[in-house]
């Protein structure tokens, strides 16, 4: 049987390629149609797993397209600054279970839910508003969905009322703060 016109695979130059200017390690398929695979979900995986570094499978072609669909790999103790985008956007489960917070403009919480495989699915954050999530698992695999282009650093804006990136002690007391709201 003649190789499938939706197969890809992270290391396959004529189905992916690497964004060598991504904060962390990302892929973007070469094809329309894909396919993906649970081994595909492991080759992110253990690329995760065996860097250290978050990675993921954008299912689009390059960051000009209008529609955004990516595979997510998030390591839990990592810091997700919270962050609005001027496009809604959605979270799917694949593995693993994280916490997602919205947050009203002056940092109180609108929303907090957490999303896993078997009962809260899929989580949409709206437009303009600020958000977070949280692994609550060693890890998590994701499928997020989002309108493109991708716009650089103007694409989002951090919230004031987060840490910064560089402060890891009140970040943590941050983290800690909102994840008493889900009981954990």
């Amino acid at each position: 049987m003649p190789a499938s016109a939706s197969f890809v695979a992270l290391n396959d130059p004529e189905t992916c390629w690497k964004d060598l200017n991504a904060k962390s390690t990302g892929y973007f398929a070469k094809r329309q149609q894909i396919c993906l695979t649970r081994d595909v979900v492991e080759e992110i995986k253990r690329s995760a797993l065996e860097t250290g570094v978050n990675c993921r499978l954008s299912l689009h072609t390059s960051p000009e397209e209008e529609f955004h669909e990516m595979i997510i790999f998030q390591h839990r103790d990592q810091y997700y600054r919270p962050k609005k985008h001027i496009r809604p956007k959605s979270f799917h489960m694949i593995e693993g279970e994280m916490a997602v917070f919205v947050f009203n403009d002056d940092g109180s919480v609108i929303d907090a839910q957490i999303v896993n495989t078997t009962t809260n699915l899929i989580y949409r954050v709206g437009a303009n508003l600020f958000h977070t999530d949280v692994p609550l698992t060693p890890y998590v695999v994701h499928h997020e969905s989002t309108l493109g282009p991708f716009l650089g650093k103007s694409d989002h804006t951090f919230a004031p009322f987060s840490p910064p990136a560089d402060d890891k002690e009140a970040y943590l007391k941050f983290r800690d703060g909102l994840l008493k709201l889900v009981g954990r």
